[in-house]
């Protein structure tokens, strides 16, 4: 792994970071207090935060050389395409489903109390607790077998990595948030790959 390499690595690894922190209870709080009314902008910011340091890495990922980690076929390109699209087109359907809330958009006309989380179980949902994530995982690892260079196995792996444990640690929040809703939920529908024998 070269110097190049070892940066994309390291930047990965702060961006995730900085995604836990600035999505943590404690943080948030904190930032509560100091912002006062302001606060329900905070998502909206924290939004415009994630594109500005995503925009970087990805601008990253494409000036440095990284070379092949196998020589790709017509079928790993074939079956990364389909992958990648099937991937895309959940992660579109959870984006239209609540991208005014996932934005901060949402804060910018309701109230608080209009603006709050609510327990999402209806549509795609009802196959999987974390649609977004499955799509996401879809698509980077589609786009990896098309174009298999050793920056987006650095990138798809430290993202895959976080995100599983990211799932844990949201999933204690969601139940903390909902109770035995969530509870109930989480014991009816697969965390991730949907479950063809349920109905």
């Amino acid at each position: 792994m070269n110097t190049a390499h070892l940066v994309l690595l390291f930047g990965w690894i702060l961006f995730c970071a900085l995604h836990s922190l600035l999505a943590s209870i404690r943080w948030k709080g904190m930032m509560q207090r100091l912002m006062g009314r302001q606060f329900r902008l905070y998502r909206l910011y924290y939004t415009l935060f994630a594109f500005l340091t995503l925009g970087i890495l990805v601008w990253y990922h494409l000036i440095i050389d990284s070379p092949l980690v196998f020589g790709p076929t017509w079928w790993t390109r074939s079956l990364g395409i389909l992958v990648g699209i099937g991937g895309m087109v959940v992660m579109a359907i959870c984006i239209r489903k609540y991208f005014m809330h996932l934005s901060g958009l949402k804060s910018l006309y309701l109230n608080d109390e209009q603006a709050a989380n609510q327990l999402q179980i209806s549509g795609i949902h009802r196959y999987v607790r974390h649609p977004l994530y499955s799509g996401t995982f879809l698509a980077i690892w589609g786009g990896w077998l098309y174009y298999p260079v050793v920056a987006l196995l650095i990138a798809n792996s430290v993202i895959t990595i976080y995100t599983l444990l990211a799932i844990e640690w949201e999933e204690q929040k969601l139940i903390r948030e909902f109770g035995d809703s969530y509870i109930q939920y989480r014991k009816q529908v697969p965390k991730l790959i949907p479950n063809p024998l349920s109905p």
